[in-house]
């Protein structure tokens, strides 16, 4: 199946961006290629970029705090409550104990400093307008993976407890199906909801694009074309699945 997913408010979109960032960071730190060392150094540029306004540490532990209150009305097996909300006290722990806010190590560091001044332009991130960088990845593979370790650890212990958090909300969310006439669908949500997922058949040749607010959202079906400048809504009965997502 392919899933289409949608935030429904900013934090969601924050902990979605934040995932993808620190799991392609992740991809990159195991790879001993100077090339991935490269694109992990770009990833924490992005992602000191994503936490450089916010206290996205504090956010975490006070999402947290709110969804272990609401484990016991929501999960109906005890042993899985016990888990879910030691899981969540391990979780909150390991956030308590980093020092500072997040990417404060890396903004303050003479190397992430050279690095963003050049991170904005074409090819920016060179051996030769940065020596330093040359420097970086003449070193040994393993030298270069602790220093990303190191570096990238604030992030990836958030990243973990965000993903469980998103992963309840994607566990505990039941879906039906509806069709879109003539590619179009719209609805007005009952209540608030944190996340919309559109689930269509795998390798379909169309995808939806979603509009929403805070009270409706819509979809609009649109064959899969990579050359037009705006895909074509479909003009057949669309069935779909879809989920209206809230922990």
């Amino acid at each position: 199946m392919s899933v289409f997913e949608q935030p429904l408010n900013e934090k969601t979109r924050l902990f979605l961006r934040l995932e993808l960032l620190v799991r392609r960071f992740r991809y990159h730190l195991e790879k001993e290629d100077a090339c991935d060392n490269l694109a992990a150094l770009m990833l924490l540029l992005d992602l000191s970029n994503l936490t450089s306004r916010i206290d996205l540490k504090s956010d975490v532990i006070m999402e947290i705090d709110r969804t272990a209150q609401s484990v016991r009305q929501i999960i109906g097996d005890v042993g899985a409550q016990d888990e879910t909300l030691t899981r969540l006290t391990d979780f909150s722990n390991i956030l308590y104990q980093l020092r500072g806010s997040l990417g404060q190590n890396l903004r303050s560091n003479n190397f992430f400093s050279q690095l963003r001044q050049r991170a904005s332009l074409p090819g920016g991130l060179n051996n030769f307008d940065i020596p330093l960088l040359n420097y970086w990845l003449d070193h040994d593979p393993a030298l270069r993976k602790a220093d990303l370790q190191r570096w990238g650890e604030g992030y990836m212990n958030t990243s973990d407890a965000v993903e469980f958090l998103l992963g309840l909300i994607r566990t505990y969310c039941a879906g039906e199906e509806h069709v879109a006439k003539e590619g179009f669908f719209q609805m007005t949500m009952p209540r608030s909801y944190q996340l919309l997922q559109v689930i269509l058949p795998e390798r379909s040749t169309i995808y939806p694009e979603i509009s929403a607010g805070k009270q409706r959202f819509s979809l609009r079906f649109v064959e899969a074309d990579m050359v037009s400048e705006r895909g074509r809504q479909v003009r057949d009965n669309i069935t779909f699945k879809l989920k209206l997502c809230a922990f």
